[in-house]
């Protein structure tokens, strides 16, 4: 059973027009709503790929009917740990003629420090010994940045592979448990090391680092310039074929997935990596994030050029 940590979800609430002008009134605008987050991503990519998937879900009570109605319609099981407000509000308008995206980001309901200690006990029961398990995503500004610590260090004594994908204080916290799989992308990475890393030989070596701390794989995701993996004696550079993207955001996301659905598979680590970024490029070709078709993943990872750096 694959599993996936949802710390901070959101709804996203999305507008479409021709054009934006600050202090205009646009009435029967197209919208787009629903709830999401970097753990409901990954799952529902995961789920398209025919995984049996789960999510264990930080959820303020206010809006518990509309992620529990969703997650039905997804099948992808999901456990609540509820308390009470509301969930953050992240607004995003597209500008269809000028090609801008515009981001209002809201925040959501502080939880108390005794809540967010009981939500890390309720991962830890609700994540069964040998299963896997994606801490994805951002923690919210007022929690407490070992969260994810605390999580990787409870469950490795269970057997539990966990794979960190995060950014700032959460990430580099995280590290000191040693996850078994980290994913940062290009920009993370040089977050992480304070530091302009240019290159892909320059990549390499501070994904290498990462392996030198004594976490098992390294993924960077590079973009359209595809991906670094590491592990053991391996160092991979995974390019992807040229291709016209329609939405690039939760790329990343579906690139988790693919990590993820390719070790519960056991396949080799060079058919877990052309799977990984076949499902980036899918997601590129389809508009909402985690957004994957399995049939165009399949066909992609013919495309996949895999080579050792």
């Amino acid at each position: 059973m694959i599993t996936c940590t949802v710390f901070n979800p959101c709804l996203d609430v999305t507008y479409s027009l021709d054009e934006f002008h600050v202090g205009n009134t646009y009435n029967d605008t197209i919208s787009k709503r629903g709830p999401a987050g970097k753990g409901i991503n990954v799952a529902r990519a995961i789920k398209e790929l025919g995984e049996d998937v789960g999510v264990v879900i930080f959820q303020p009570e206010e809006n518990h009917g509309r992620f529990k109605k969703y997650f039905e319609d997804c099948d992808i099981d999901a456990k609540y740990f509820t308390f009470p407000g509301s969930v953050r509000i992240n607004t995003t308008i597209c500008e269809r003629a000028a090609g801008r995206t515009s981001h209002i980001n809201s925040l959501g309901t502080a939880a108390p420090p005794e809540v967010q200690n009981a939500f890390i006990k309720f991962i830890e029961q609700k994540v069964r010994k040998d299963n896997r398990l994606a801490l994805c995503g951002s923690l919210p500004p007022d929690h407490d940045m070992d969260a994810y610590r605390k999580v990787i260090t409870a469950l490795k004594k269970k057997s539990v592979f966990c794979l960190l994908d995060s950014r700032g204080d959460a990430f580099r916290r995280g590290l000191l448990a040693r996850p078994d799989a980290v994913k940062p992308n290009h920009e993370e990475l040089e977050e992480y090391f304070g530091e302009e890393i240019r290159g892909i030989h320059h990549i390499a070596l501070k994904g290498k680092r990462f392996c030198d701390m004594g976490i098992r794989y390294a993924f960077i995701s590079l973009g359209s310039d595809g991906m670094i993996a590491i592990h053991d004696n391996n160092c991979l550079l995974c390019s992807v074929p040229p291709i016209t993207p329609v939405d690039t955001i939760g790329c990343g996301d579906s690139v988790v997935a693919g990590i993820l659905v390719g070790m519960q598979r056991k396949l080799s680590f060079v058919e877990t990596c052309r799977l990984a970024v076949a499902c980036g490029i899918s997601n590129a070709l389809n508009e909402g994030a985690g957004i994957i078709n399995k049939g165009d993943v399949q066909r992609l990872m013919k495309d996949i050029c895999i080579e050792s750096v």
